[in-house]
């Protein structure tokens, strides 16, 4: 894009196997000159049930795992770069040999595949395809057969060995009476021996015809594994899935997630680099079944049909059919590597203290030992800065989510609408839902709160601890430009700027203390004013929200080169750094204001900034 940073362009292809082995290949690729393996191996298939599969789907196999190859090969800058998050955004040029060219080539199949991954990843793949010439042996490398079986699956799960997909397992077994496909992934020996067992439990409680397990193995080899945010592990995880639908002639796949965690609203911050996974959200699950329609003849829907459950009520599910016993053996962590016979989970990351508070809300906690983690909820510190945020973020949201309304859920969270508008409900139905959802949520976090504030007063607990936090913070903002009450009013995060603009009598203060002069600043301020409103009137997520490229800049504001915008800009940055030390805000916030997001352009920075805009004279 002109006028800007490009990411870094990393070069990506894939090489013919050096054996032909029957489910002990590996993906041979190259990127940047140097060798990068991916071992890929899907069991309990049936030869036959392989054999069926179309050309297209095994290329779309291939592709997947190179996907994933490439991002977790080429590190991001890891969680202590400090240049603006520049290596965040990446470009892979990737040269694929596949079987069926002529599919490839054809219709927008290419630019459907790329667009999925770009709001999947951040990343932009750019593909070209190449005819593959190896022998037509080669196409079931990939596969571990079973025996040959009759079986068939009425319904084909995401089975993770989470609390949430055991749930989804269980519903459709019990209450729906379905035989179940459970498809796993699995990078970690640490998860495959949970999933393993959970599935044979519920074969053994329910009939060895109820379910059964298809463990995929993906794992990086040879040390070439640098970037473990996996933001495209969602994409490979969708398609083997999508691959088992389709051998067992089925056009459906389903994730269990509770929607609290697929809509992806952030419990701590938009800090580049860490946001959560998109692997269930609304949009995502629409790109999947668009993208996988044109793969498949007979299409291929992807849903969640947990979309409207908190994790409190997925936990009561598992309660209800009688298989509380086996919460224990469920895994929640996303600190897998460092779990330990005692400590099966951390007690820090985000899905540890939502699944301790669902339990605790649910009155389950019986079947949840604390000792199981690392980290108790309510009685240890929580010593990193980092971790303390999560935990006090997650339950300040809690506490504004249990009395939001639609109207300030989305004034608050604009990116919500971008939910809103893939669900198959009219607009305000859906976002009065998504309020409801919330209510129910934050409901039932704030009981555990409150009754453990009202047993034990917060100077019981020890320093560091999450009720000595939150009682000490409790007239923090729960949310940017939301004012909810928790315990007393709460006050706008000093984090958040509101900036107003005013356009005829082009004016400009931000929050009420500072006003700008100067009109080419003014003039360059209300020009990202409106793409900032732009971006959240279309209900994109912050950090989707458009830049504009200096080309571009500079014809909005007249200029006549993109050097012209680049030296506004900085002036505009110069000057705010002023006007915040000298009303004694920090000098860093007026320099971020503007942000130069590399390969997009300039905008204000979505994250630190909330715009109004007035007409009136």
């Amino acid at each position: 894009m002109d006028g800007v940073e490009t990411p870094p362009e990393h070069h990506v292809r894939c090489l013919a196997p050096l054996t032909k082995s029957g489910g002990d290949e590996k993906l041979r690729l190259e990127i940047d000159g140097k060798p990068v393996g991916v071992k890929l191996r899907i069991s309990q298939l049936n030869s036959q049930l392989v054999a069926g599969l179309p050309d297209r789907a095994l290329d779309l196999l291939e592709v997947a795992a190179l996907i994933y190859g490439a991002d977790a090969a080429v590190s991001r800058g890891g969680p202590v770069d400090q240049n603006l998050g520049r290596k965040w955004h990446r470009r892979f040029i990737v040269e694929m040999p596949v079987r069926d060219l002529v599919f490839w080539h054809s219709g927008k199949i290419a630019q459907t595949l790329e667009e999925t991954l770009m709001f999947l990843s951040d990343d932009r793949f750019e593909f070209e395809f190449v005819q593959k010439n190896e022998p037509d042996a080669e196409r079931t490398r990939f596969f571990k057969y079973d025996k040959e079986s009759s079986w068939k699956a009425d319904r084909i799960l995401m089975f993770s060995g989470g609390l949430d997909s055991f749930a989804g397992a269980l519903q459709e077994i019990v209450e729906n009476r379905q035989h179940v496909a459970l498809v796993s992934h699995f990078s970690a020996t640490k998860i495959a021996p949970i999933q393993r067992n959970l599935q044979k439990v519920l074969a053994k409680k329910f009939g060895d015809q109820s379910c059964q397990h298809i463990p995929v193995q993906v794992q990086m080899t040879g040390g070439s594994l640098k970037e473990g945010t996996h933001r495209s592990r969602s994409f490979l995880f969708a398609v083997l899935g999508a691959i088992t639908a389709q051998a067992f002639g089925r056009n459906q796949v389903s994730f269990h997630e509770n929607g609290v965690v697929s809509l992806n609203l952030p419990p701590v911050g938009n800090v580049l680099g860490t946001r959560a996974t998109r692997t269930t959200h609304p949009q995502t699950l629409t790109r999947f079944t668009n993208f996988f329609g044109l793969v498949f003849d007979e299409g291929m829907r992807v849903d969640n049909p947990f979309f409207w459950r908190t994790k409190t009520e997925v936990v009561q599910t598992i309660s209800r059919l009688g298989l509380a016993d086996q919460i224990p053996h469920t895994r929640s962590c996303a600190d897998v590597h460092n779990q330990t016979k005692q400590h099966v989970h951390c007690g820090r990351c985000s899905q540890c203290i939502d699944r301790r508070f669902a339990m605790l809300a649910a009155d389950l906690e019986a079947f949840d030992p604390e000792e199981a983690y690392s980290v108790a909820l309510m009685d240890d510190a929580r010593n990193d800065g980092i971790d303390r945020e999560i935990a006090l973020s997650y339950v300040r949201n809690a506490h504004a989510f249990e009395h939001i309304s639609p109207a300030d859920l989305e004034r608050a969270f604009p990116a919500v609408l971008d939910a809103v508008s893939h669900l198959d409900n009219p607009p305000e139905t859906g976002l009065a839902m998504i309020s409801q959802l919330l209510n129910r949520h934050g409901a039932s976090v704030s009981s555990v709160m409150r009754n453990t504030l009202r047993n034990w007063k917060s100077e019981s607990f020890p320093d560091g601890s999450l009720p000595k936090l939150y009682g000490d913070t409790q007239r923090t903002a729960a949310l940017p430009g939301l004012s909810v009450s928790i315990a007393k009013e709460t006050e706008p995060s000093s984090k958040t700027l509101l900036l107003e603009v005013e356009v005829q009598k082009k004016q400009i203060r931000i929050d009420e203390r500072i006003t700008i002069q100067g009109k080419s600043t003014i003039e360059l301020l209300i020009e990202l004013s409106n793409l900032w409103l732009e971006g959240a009137g279309q209900g994109l997520d912050p950090l989707d929200y458009p830049c504009y490229s200096a080309s571009l800049l500079a014809k909005q504001l007249g200029l006549a080169s993109e050097e012209a915008v680049r030296r506004r800009v900085l002036r505009a940055r110069s000057q705010m750094k002023q006007y915040f030390a000298s009303c004694g805000m920090e000098e860093a916030l007026g320099q971020d204001l503007i942000e130069n997001v590399s390969w997009r352009g300039y905008r204000l920075r979505p994250d630190l900034v909330i715009v109004r805009m007035s007409k009136a004279s």
